[in-house]
Protein backbone atom coordinates (compact mmCIF):
# COMPACT_ATOMS: atom_id res chain seq x y z
CA UNK A 1 0.00 0.00 0.00
CA UNK A 2 2.88 2.13 1.10
CA UNK A 3 3.94 2.01 -2.81
CA UNK A 4 0.79 2.97 -4.13
CA UNK A 5 0.12 6.11 -2.28
CA UNK A 6 4.04 7.11 -3.39
CA UNK A 7 2.82 6.25 -6.99
CA UNK A 8 -0.48 7.98 -6.70
CA UNK A 9 1.34 10.83 -5.52
CA UNK A 10 4.22 10.97 -7.67
CA UNK A 11 0.62 10.94 -10.64
CA UNK A 12 -1.01 13.45 -9.39
CA UNK A 13 0.84 15.83 -7.31
CA UNK A 14 2.63 17.84 -9.85
CA UNK A 15 -0.70 17.78 -12.29
CA UNK A 16 -2.32 19.41 -9.17
CA UNK A 17 0.63 22.31 -9.02
CA UNK A 18 0.42 22.80 -12.47
CA UNK A 19 -3.57 23.18 -12.46
CA UNK A 20 -2.96 25.75 -9.18
CA UNK A 21 -0.56 27.53 -11.12
CA UNK A 22 -2.39 27.71 -14.75
CA UNK A 23 -5.99 28.57 -12.58
CA UNK A 24 -4.20 31.48 -10.87
CA UNK A 25 -2.77 32.54 -14.62
CA UNK A 26 -5.88 32.26 -16.18
CA UNK A 27 -7.93 34.17 -13.93
CA UNK A 28 -5.54 37.30 -13.71
CA UNK A 29 -5.06 37.25 -17.57
CA UNK A 30 -8.70 37.21 -17.91
CA UNK A 31 -9.55 39.82 -14.97
CA UNK A 32 -7.18 42.28 -16.80
CA UNK A 33 -9.16 41.73 -20.09
CA UNK A 34 -12.55 41.82 -17.72
CA UNK A 35 -14.10 42.16 -14.27
CA UNK A 36 -16.94 40.26 -15.13
CA UNK A 37 -16.49 37.49 -12.12
CA UNK A 38 -18.31 34.52 -13.93
CA UNK A 39 -15.72 34.95 -17.18
CA UNK A 40 -12.67 34.61 -14.73
CA UNK A 41 -14.01 32.05 -12.78
CA UNK A 42 -14.61 30.18 -16.43
CA UNK A 43 -10.94 30.80 -17.75
CA UNK A 44 -9.91 30.09 -14.40
CA UNK A 45 -11.89 26.44 -14.52
CA UNK A 46 -10.05 26.61 -18.02
CA UNK A 47 -6.60 27.06 -16.83
CA UNK A 48 -7.28 24.62 -14.45
CA UNK A 49 -8.66 22.10 -16.43
CA UNK A 50 -5.72 22.44 -19.39
CA UNK A 51 -3.11 22.64 -16.71
CA UNK A 52 -4.07 19.01 -15.09
CA UNK A 53 -5.01 16.99 -18.15
CA UNK A 54 -2.03 18.53 -20.24
CA UNK A 55 0.16 17.86 -17.60
CA UNK A 56 -0.48 14.01 -17.90
CA UNK A 57 -0.87 13.80 -21.06
CA UNK A 58 2.27 15.41 -22.06
CA UNK A 59 4.32 13.07 -19.28
CA UNK A 60 1.98 9.99 -20.31
CA UNK A 61 3.37 10.21 -23.41
CA UNK A 62 6.98 11.25 -22.51
CA UNK A 63 7.32 7.90 -20.70
CA UNK A 64 5.27 6.33 -23.41
CA UNK A 65 7.56 6.84 -25.89
CA UNK A 66 10.85 6.25 -24.15
CA UNK A 67 9.47 2.96 -23.22
CA UNK A 68 8.65 1.71 -26.62
CA UNK A 69 10.78 3.81 -29.01
CA UNK A 70 8.34 4.21 -31.74
CA UNK A 71 9.65 4.62 -34.74
CA UNK A 72 6.97 5.52 -37.67
CA UNK A 73 4.14 7.82 -37.14
CA UNK A 74 1.69 4.85 -36.82
CA UNK A 75 3.63 3.84 -33.80
CA UNK A 76 3.03 7.39 -32.24
CA UNK A 77 -0.36 7.76 -33.59
CA UNK A 78 -0.90 4.61 -31.42
CA UNK A 79 0.56 5.68 -28.65
CA UNK A 80 -1.40 8.84 -28.47
CA UNK A 81 -4.47 7.58 -28.95
CA UNK A 82 -3.32 4.48 -26.38
CA UNK A 83 -2.60 7.72 -23.93
CA UNK A 84 -6.06 9.30 -24.29
CA UNK A 85 -8.12 6.00 -24.02
CA UNK A 86 -6.06 5.77 -20.88
CA UNK A 87 -7.09 9.31 -19.69
CA UNK A 88 -10.64 8.97 -20.67
CA UNK A 89 -11.04 5.70 -18.29
CA UNK A 90 -9.18 6.74 -15.58
CA UNK A 91 -10.65 10.68 -15.34
CA UNK A 92 -13.78 9.92 -17.59
CA UNK A 93 -16.76 9.21 -14.25
CA UNK A 94 -14.52 11.41 -11.93
CA UNK A 95 -14.75 14.28 -14.25
CA UNK A 96 -18.47 13.75 -15.15
CA UNK A 97 -19.50 13.30 -11.55
CA UNK A 98 -16.98 16.16 -10.48
CA UNK A 99 -18.55 18.43 -13.19
CA UNK A 100 -22.02 17.55 -12.98
CA UNK A 101 -22.71 16.93 -9.32
CA UNK A 102 -19.85 16.87 -6.92
CA UNK A 103 -18.24 20.02 -6.81
CA UNK A 104 -20.97 22.64 -8.03
CA UNK A 105 -22.50 20.75 -4.78
CA UNK A 106 -19.68 21.24 -2.46
CA UNK A 107 -19.02 24.55 -3.60
CA UNK A 108 -22.52 25.87 -3.23
CA UNK A 109 -23.19 23.93 0.55
CA UNK A 110 -19.78 24.79 2.02
CA UNK A 111 -20.44 28.27 2.70
CA UNK A 112 -23.81 27.80 3.62
CA UNK A 113 -23.15 25.03 6.19
CA UNK A 114 -19.90 26.57 7.57
CA UNK A 115 -20.90 30.20 7.09
CA UNK A 116 -18.52 31.65 5.89
CA UNK A 117 -17.33 31.54 2.05
CA UNK A 118 -13.57 31.44 2.29
CA UNK A 119 -13.81 28.79 4.90
CA UNK A 120 -16.64 27.13 3.22
CA UNK A 121 -15.15 27.19 -0.58
CA UNK A 122 -11.93 26.02 0.51
CA UNK A 123 -13.50 22.98 2.55
CA UNK A 124 -16.15 22.17 0.05
CA UNK A 125 -12.97 22.49 -2.68
CA UNK A 126 -11.12 20.10 -0.74
CA UNK A 127 -14.21 17.77 -0.59
CA UNK A 128 -15.17 17.36 -4.24
CA UNK A 129 -10.92 16.80 -4.78
CA UNK A 130 -10.81 13.98 -2.65
CA UNK A 131 -13.90 12.63 -3.98
CA UNK A 132 -12.51 13.31 -7.79
CA UNK A 133 -9.33 11.61 -6.68
CA UNK A 134 -10.54 8.99 -4.50
CA UNK A 135 -12.68 7.59 -8.26
CA UNK A 136 -9.82 8.57 -10.49
CA UNK A 137 -7.52 6.00 -8.21
CA UNK A 138 -9.61 3.42 -7.91
CA UNK A 139 -10.15 3.60 -11.92
CA UNK A 140 -6.26 3.75 -11.97
CA UNK A 141 -5.65 0.62 -10.80
CA UNK A 142 -8.43 -0.98 -12.41
CA UNK A 143 -6.97 0.43 -15.78
CA UNK A 144 -3.23 -0.90 -14.37
CA UNK A 145 -4.54 -4.13 -14.16
CA UNK A 146 -6.87 -4.57 -16.64
CA UNK A 147 -5.99 -2.73 -19.68
CA UNK A 148 -1.93 -3.15 -20.05
CA UNK A 149 -2.83 -4.46 -23.80
CA UNK A 150 -2.29 -2.21 -27.26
Amino acid sequence: MKFRIKEWIRRYAWAEVFSTLLTFLFGWASSGITKNSVVIAYAGTIGATAGFYGFIFIRDIYFSYLKHEPDTIWVKSLLVVRCLRDMGFEFGLAELLDFLLVRPFCLLYGPVILKNYFLGILVGKTTADIIFFTISILMFEIRKKHLHWF
